[in-house]
């Protein structure tokens, strides 16, 4: 079994409501569908972090001019020759 720690938390109304509608319908038990929504959450905030990253470090190292031109180039002879133009 996995470790687990109990926690309580306060939702407005509206919410609880939503979620429990939706929890039924998937068949889920509370914890388990708190816990898909915290991970989907954890995840996303992981995603932007590592594009934040990327971003940082594109616009301190960018590709050069020469090199973007020759992947438009490439590109543009791959769909060429994929009909796809």
């Amino acid at each position: 079994m996995r470790n687990t720690l109990k926690i309580a938390i306060s939702l407005p109304k509206e919410d609880f409501y939503k979620l429990e509608r939706i929890r039924k319908k998937l068949g889920f038990a509370r914890s388990a569908i708190i816990d898909k929504a915290i991970r989907f959450w954890l995840g996303h905030r992981e995603q932007e972090e590592l594009v934040k990253r990327y971003q940082e470090g594109y616009k301190k190292k960018p590709e050069p001019v020469q090199e973007i031109a020759a992947m438009e180039k490439a590109s543009a002879e791959a769909f060429a020759e994929e009909d796809l133009q």
